[in-house]
């Protein structure tokens, strides 16, 4: 799309009191330090780390990296790595020590006790802080011993637990950055900060259609780069001192000592709070609303050719429509997909003895269909260090920690069917090449394809060990064909939204989204605006470019768009007015009520529902209720045939955020799904109610397959059926026979 994007952009005004860094980017040479500023404590958890489960090392898996990025904006001047740890006894302890590097380099040592072994207890090491800069790795290394001749690495007396709630502390001071607009989406958002992203936006005073989609242009452009890390965004009345923000401005809000007759057309400008030049503001300005617009657009979309304290968008070109199922985060799915093109960092399917296993993230449209059957045909190319005799040397494959095959390692110069061995330049490497099925059903929409190297020992004597240069490596020429496998789910599908965005992240622009506020949203419901908008960045990896967005308290705009209303129920008023099949009614009296729970048993049982879902037609009763809820409702729309509606809402406006909040929880989207999520507190109650459609389509044959499946009861009936028709062609049958008999006799 980029190639087809033309921004052009005249930067007439830059500071250049600052030098540039030797690969280009801009950074600061003084720090806050001497200037009375408190320092700033950041503690990084395991999980933030990227090892939410904890950590067990052994003498296979001796060593395990932690990622703890470094802030542009920040100079670490103290860190502290606190290990929650529990190694058993038996050990030689004053022969076993932790070590501790940062970005490869050692800094730290550390003994184990006799005396705390078999004991919880949390080990304190100090590091290096001038070793910490832009991606930082911390490598933790257990080097263990109980045995002063030889050392068996599968000895299970070899391991040390560090549990996950330990953490890495670092205390740091500002970096003073300069004004330049090279350096977005930083200080804003900064890739190395493995926290959520917590941004303010300053928002214009008219709170219409267009400034509304400007800021929610921009929050979905700020939830793409944070992905995995989340974004929150909130609504400021007034410019922090000690904060970073964005103002986003028709002339209200201007840079300090900037004159208004320099604003001659949509603008960015990046300033510095007065007396603390470590905290940036970005200003996205225009004369009107258009304007503003504009100058979102000429920031997401082509936001790295930026440079310069401000610059002035002339123009920008949106390019064409997105296609179906084409977000980045999307693996390819009309077409086979190598593994490269799904590689997040180099060398990632490259494995080693201390790290055995490689892993691939697969997201898939959640709407992809897999019940019929069919398997997904994978090719794999793969490399490794060949034993010198046949062993018990595998590579197991797995996806979402399903074994899905196994398969030896052949020695060098062995060969078996189906496999191709090829020397390389006369070294014992040996490459192979697969052809396997990964069963459908087992791919969901986030998916972890994962590929283990295990070598075994070489020789049968005591003190044999494992080759520690052995190595494996998936080649990234391998790949997946998805293109198989049709479109087609049935509708309202919560988890699909929570989980993706779906439907409206089938165009990753939204083309086909509209958005629906009240006439004047509330500042919650702004937030909440935004907060689902970074959502949809998240989900697609793009901005929302081509979102509509209503505010309005009776929209007429929709068309034939799938839509979703943000609001509290007072607020969306019309939704029970038009002529809609809501699957249930919610107000601060009145919540609707299912079936009794023997019509739901039997219907449950006619229809083969989920168990863990309260099967329901619709609503039969009415109660009356002053407590607290939220709810996300998903049904047809009323405007167009197999499209879809959701509703965010909530009785007050602390259930309605609670309910926007539960979408960014991963603990709360396991729950939930089916049409309607009811949200009380920690409490999420999911329910399928009111009627279905589907969305996509899929042969008739499979139509078939699929009705008997979800309908056991027709499997009874068509087979009686049959027997019927069978009988009664078997009766005509022997009825002409017996005739033609008496005829002859």
């Amino acid at each position: 799309m980029r190639n087809t994007l033309a921004v052009a952009l005249i930067v007439f005004a830059t500071t250049s009191a600052f030098a540039k860094t030797s690969n280009q980017e801009t950074v600061a040479t003084t720090t806050a330090i001497g200037q009375n500023i408190e320092p700033k404590t950041r503690t990084i958890s395991l999980a933030n780390m990227g090892q939410a489960n904890g950590v067990k090392l052994s003498g296979l898996t001796p060593s395990v990296s932690l990622n703890a990025g470094v802030r542009l904006d920040e100079q670490i001047t103290q860190a502290s790595l606190n290990l929650k740890v529990l190694y058993p006894q038996g050990m030689r302890h004053e022969q076993s020590f932790i070590r501790t590097y940062v970005n490869e380099q050692l800094s730290a040592i550390t003994q184990l006790s006799d005396t705390k072994a078999g004991a919880l207890h949390t080990v304190r090491i100090e590091l290096d802080p001038t070793l910490f800069t832009d991606f930082a790795t911390v490598r933790v290394e257990y080097d263990g011993t109980y045995d002063t001749l030889c050392r068996d690495p599968a000895n299970p007396t070899l391991r040390l637990d560090i549990r996950p709630d330990s953490t890495l502390v670092l205390t740091s001071s500002p970096l003073h950055l300069v004004n330049d607009l090279a350096l977005l989406p930083t200080p804003f958002f900064d890739p190395r900060d493995n926290a959520k992203l917590k941004l303010g936006l300053l928002m214009p005073g008219k709170q219409s259609a267009s400034n509304l989609k400007a800021a929610g242009v921009l929050a979905s452009w700020f939830g793409a780069q944070a992905f995995y890390r989340q974004a929150a965004f909130h609504i400021l009345e007034t410019l922090p001192a000690d904060q970073h923000a964005i103002v986003l401005s028709t002339g209200e809000v201007l840079p300090t000592g900037f004159d208004s007759t320099k604003l001659t057309g949509p603008m960015l400008y990046m300033d510095a709070a007065p007396g603390k030049p470590w905290v940036k503001r970005l200003y996205v300005m225009g004369r009107n609303e258009e304007e503003l617009l504009q100058a979102v657009y000429g920031l997401v979309i082509e936001g790295q050719v930026l440079s310069g304290q401000q610059a002035m968008i002339k123009s920008v070109n949106l390019g064409a429509p997105r296609k179906p199922y084409d977000a980045p985060r999307y693996v390819p799915t009309d077409r086979p997909v190598r593994f490269a093109e799904l590689m997040d960092f180099p060398n990632q399917l490259e494995a080693s003895v201390g790290n055995s296993k490689v892993r691939l993230n697969l997201r898939l449209p959640p709407d992809l269909f897999g019940w019929s059957g069919r398997n997904i045909p994978m090719n794999l190319k793969y490399r490794y260090t060949a034993p010198s005799s046949w062993n018990d040397s595998l590579l197991n494959i797995e996806i979402n920690n399903s074994l899905i095959q196994s398969f030896r390692l052949p020695p060098r110069g062995e060969q078996s069917q189906n496999r191709l061995n090829i020397d390389l330049l006369g070294q014992a490497e040996v490459n192979n090449e697969e052809s396997l099925q990964i069963p459908a059903f087992r791919v969901g929409g986030n998916n972890e394809l994962s590929f283990g190297f295990a070598f075994a020992p070489q020789g049968t004597h005591a003190c044999t060990r494992t080759l520690q240069t052995a190595r494996g490596a998936i080649d990234p020429e391998s790949t997946m064909d998805f293109s198989h496998l049709p479109h087609y789910t049935k509708m309202p599908n919560l988890t699909a939204f929570a989980n993706a965005g779906y439907p409206f992240t089938i165009y990753a622009d939204l083309s086909d989204t509209a958005l629906v506020l009240p006439a004047k949203p509330t500042k919650t419901e702004t937030e909440a605006f935004l907060n689902v908008m970074g959502l949809f960045g998240q989900w697609t990896g793009l901005p929302a470019s081509r979102v509509t967005v209503l505010n309005a308290d009776t929209p007429t705009e929709i068309g034939d768009k799938n839509w979703l209303a943000l609001g509290t129920s007072q607020r969306l008023a019309w939704l029970n007015e038009a002529q809609m099949n809501l699957p249930m009614v919610l107000s601060k009296t009145e919540r609707s009520m299912g079936m009794p729970r023997m019509v739901q048993w039997l219907q449950n049982l006619w229809t083969g529902g989920d168990g863990d879902l309260l099967n329901q037609d619709g609503a039969k009763a009415l109660m009356e209720t002053g407590g607290a809820l939220g709810a996300i409702m998903g049904f047809e729309s009323h405007l167009q045939e197999q499209k879809s509606g959701l509703v965010l809402t909530g009785t007050d406006e602390a259930s309605f955020a609670r309910a926007v909040s539960a979408l960014s929880d991963y603990a709360d989207l396991a729950k939930i799904k089916g049409s309607v999520s009811l949200v009380r507190g920690d409490d999420i109650q999911s329910y399928q109610m009111g009627k279905t459609f589907v969305a996509g389509s899929l042969p008739w044959w499979l139509r078939v397959r699929i009705a008997f499946t979800e309908h056991p009861a027709l499997i009874a009936v068509g087979g009686a059926l049959a027997g019927v028709l069978l009988a009664l062609l078997a009766y005509g049958w022997l009825s002409r026979r017996a005739g033609k008999r008496a005829q002859g006799s």
